[in-house]
């Protein structure tokens, strides 16, 4: 009797539309290149971010121009336009300038503009003198899937320079670490040797749809990362504060360097890591700043940016280091991590 009035009483949820709101799977995910939106209640266009679409919201999936595809989802749990859907020629993610006094260089929107208005992803606080991305700021929502991790080549957006970005080539990074410290360096012990890598800020696992994990992939997003960090338990702070989200809210995450990198030469002389002659320094350490959906703080994970120091470093002073909320290996490959008090770190 009790199964039978679960059963009814699903049923019933059913008929009333309780359980009827529609949800976007992988599949419909990874086959779509068209732009999830929609209008909010004063009718603006906003850039959808979730899963699960409620029922009776209409998506606008935007193409190019007037290209758009209306679809709907009705009280039976299906779009009235089905997925995965697909166009031939997808308007791309852009960098637009814009003021932000909490950027003390120039602060860039990743994004798009459509009707008169940027609709962003993500921002980026960019020095050109240094050719550094200070910082950068992304709302995170949660998900119950990953889609494959597009593969695309990442964009300078005409603003970091073609030499800025060969910078990253492996052989270049070798020929810069010679330069700096010598040919008898012995850091990186070859040109083929992968040891720093393109380290994403804003990681494109933090995005749901093929086109904003695509928008990660540019210069604007990205500092000097030791890979094994970065590959370590960098990646699993990432994909711990994911499990972490709320369903109901968001994170607004922010994530940069901080220093830079000072190694001794083959004289011994203390010398700054830097990939491009004088720009380019690869971090000492990169942070990780988690606010809730009032901006809260709610997290900090600070990691050293070096696999040489054999020895766990002596952290910063701006870190007043509070427990980890969960445990990570403490060696130099995967990283040295901090956890330090939110409401004590000044980024």
């Amino acid at each position: 009797m009790k199964c039978v009035a679960i059963i009814l009483m699903f049923i019933l949820c059913s008929a009333l539309g309780v359980l009827a709101d529609c949800q976007i799977s992988s599949y419909m995910v990874e086959g779509t290149n068209r732009i999830f939106t929609y209008r909010d209640d004063r009718g603006t266009l906003q850039l959808y971010r979730t899963e699960t679409v409620p029922n009776g919201l209409t998506l606008y999936m935007l193409c190019n121009g007037g290209d758009v595809v209306e679809t709907q989802c009705q009280e039976n749990g299906a779009f009235t336009v089905g997925f995965p859907m697909r166009c031939s020629n997808p308007m791309q993610p852009k960098a637009y300038k814009i003021q932000d006094n909490q950027c003390p260089e120039q602060m860039y929107i990743i994004g798009y503009e459509i009707e008169r208005q940027q609709l962003e992803l993500y921002r980026s606080c960019y020095d050109s003198k240094l050719g550094r991305v200070l910082y950068a700021q992304s709302d995170v929502y949660r998900k119950s899937f990953f889609p494959k991790r597009p593969f695309v080549d990442f964009t300078t957006d005409e603003i970091v320079t073609p030499a800025e970005a060969s910078s990253y080539m492996k052989q270049n990074i070798y020929h810069a670490f010679c330069c700096v410290f010598g040919n008898g360096q012995n850091y990186l012990p070859h040109s083929n040797a992968l040891i720093i890598n393109r380290g994403h800020l804003v990681a494109s696992a933090d995005f749901l749809f093929v086109d904003q994990m695509t928008s990660t992939f540019r210069y604007l997003n990205i500092v000097p990362q030791f890979k094994s960090i970065n590959d370590g338990n960098w990646e699993k702070i990432e994909r711990w504060i994911r499990s972490q989200v709320p369903w109901t809210s968001l994170y607004r995450i922010k994530t940069g360097g901080i220093d830079v990198l000072t190694l001794p030469d083959e004289n011994g002389v203390n010398r700054e890591a830097y990939l491009s002659g004088s720009k380019l320094p690869v971090p000492l350490w990169t942070y990780k700043v988690v606010r809730d959906y009032n901006g809260n703080g709610v997290y900090v994970f600070l990691a050293f940016n070096c696999t040489f120091e054999r020895q766990r470093p002596n952290v910063i002073s701006i870190c007043q280091i509070v427990p980890c909320p969960f445990s990570l290996p403490d060696n130099p490959h995967d990283g040295y991590i901090y956890c330090c008090d939110p409401s004590k770190f000044p980024y």
